[in-house]
């Protein structure tokens, strides 16, 4: 499992997982860290990218738990 160097987002990362949501990890010198996939496997299931240095490392952290908690699937 890829860990975010922020324990916060790595946190909500967790969280999502345990709600069955999937990791992609992307890859090289990206500004997106990593994906967020809800259990939903199609087109159009939620998802959520992942900052590698967000402006405001909690409230990302926040809102990457709202979406996990908000998703209908």
């Amino acid at each position: 499992m890829a860990k975010h160097p922020n324990k916060h987002i790595q946190k909500a990362v967790e969280y999502a997982e345990t709600h069955g949501w999937r990791l992609i990890k992307a890859g090289g010198h990206t500004h997106v860290w990593g994906k967020l996939l809800c259990p939903l496997k199609s087109r159009n299931g939620c998802f959520f990218n992942i900052h590698s240095t967000p402006q405001n490392p909690e409230l990302h952290a926040v809102r990457i738990q709202r979406v996990v908690d908000n998703c209908n699937h």
